[in-house]
């Protein structure tokens, strides 16, 4: 248990953002952060290699901000693991580059989060953000203008009982069907919230997010991580996001659907899917639902599968790169596993 002497003066929020050749969002992400109006917090940057300017930019614009230069692109996980370490905070807001925040967002946050002592993460009503087209004339160097939609992003992260996860009402008008605060499953890895104590349950060989992972589910797998050690995941409507989501979940929920939007997927981003998926289900599957569920998963995974070896063939190299990293996984699974502190049915309710 955390004591109260140990973050004196220290600010109760450090808001740690991994950036990588993001100099089109920082201007919007960074102004909306000036503008809180909750001001208890400090701001850590870990830069992965950028080499478009967006280090000097931070460096110049905003020199409160504390910068870590990578000189490479050291991956999402390990990133977010080095901001983690380097603050002292008791609460830490994990913040992809490309987000923007009300002005009340920490506030909302904040003040839910000392409310829910068995909270381990807090996610918000994340909507979507679009890039305006710009006037021909404006197109020198000019920037891009941001259009906040009405269009919902994530309103925390849904799994089904194949294990394919989806973020909560993604492509829906927010019409107020989201305004009540609940448990969710996890929350979305754009924009959330954590709790140090809740890091520090769950943390396995000094790592939180699973640096195995590289980029891709880490979110997911630190929320199921946290609901197996017996912490709440909390979505909070009142504290609002805008997102400018690169790469969205898919609109369709028939296979034909998923399959045609994973196509249009980078490559680099469905190899790491496919890995990071499977290294998921080893760490953090319990047997007994497994056996549950056993005909959604196998008919999930033979579709995929199928898949992949008929339209993906690259995905043998990720295949070969799962079965490396197979053995830290399965010590990962007995840490796991000697920790959990819920039961298999418990868990098994989250599955829809």
């Amino acid at each position: 248990m955390e004591t109260t002497t140990q973050f004196e003066n220290v600010p109760k929020v450090a808001v740690v953002i991994v950036t990588w050749n993001s100099m089109r969002y920082l201007f919007d992400s960074f102004e909306s952060l000036v503008h809180q109006s909750y001001r208890d917090f400090s701001v850590i940057v870990i830069d992965n290699g950028s080499d478009d300017g967006t280090v000097e930019f931070i460096r110049t614009h905003y020199p409160t901000v504390f910068v870590l230069q990578n000189f490479k692109n050291l991956g999402f996980a390990k990133a977010y693991n080095q901001g983690i370490k380097l603050s002292k905070s008791p609460y830490i807001l994990a913040m992809n580059d490309d987000v923007v925040l009300t002005e009340d967002f920490l506030s909302e946050i904040v003040y839910f989060a000392q409310n829910k002592p068995q909270g381990g993460s807090f996610g918000g009503k994340l909507l979507k953000l679009y890039t305006s087209e710009m006037n021909p004339a404006e197109k020198e160097g000019g920037q891009k203008e941001l259009v906040k939609s009405d269009k919902i992003d994530a309103a925390g992260l849904k799994i089904f009982k194949t294990r394919r996860v989806i973020n909560r009402g993604e492509y829906q008008t927010d019409k107020g069907q989201f305004d009540r605060a609940e448990e969710v499953f996890g929350l979305s890895g754009a924009c959330t919230l954590f709790s140090r104590e809740a890091l520090n349950d769950v943390v396995i060989r000094k790592e939180y997010f699973d640096e195995d992972f590289f980029a891709y589910k880490e979110d997911i797998d630190l929320a199921w991580r946290m609901r197996l050690y017996g912490w709440q995941n909390w979505y909070v409507p009142t504290a609002v996001a805008y997102h400018h989501r690169r790469l969205g979940g898919s609109k369709k929920s028939s296979s034909v659907g998923i399959a045609s939007h994973h196509k249009k997927l980078p490559k680099v981003l469905r190899y790491y899917s496919f890995k990071n998926h499977h290294l998921m289900l080893v760490k953090n599957s319990i047997p007994k639902n497994l056996f549950v569920h056993s005909l959604y998963i196998l008919w999930y995974e033979l579709k995929m599968f199928g898949y992949a070896l008929i339209l993906e063939p690259f995905q043998i190299k990720s295949i070969i790169k799962f079965f490396k990293q197979l053995p830290k996984t399965l010590i990962k699974r007995r840490v796991i596993m000697g920790h959990r502190k819920v039961s298999a049915k418990d868990i098994r309710k989250w599955f829809r």
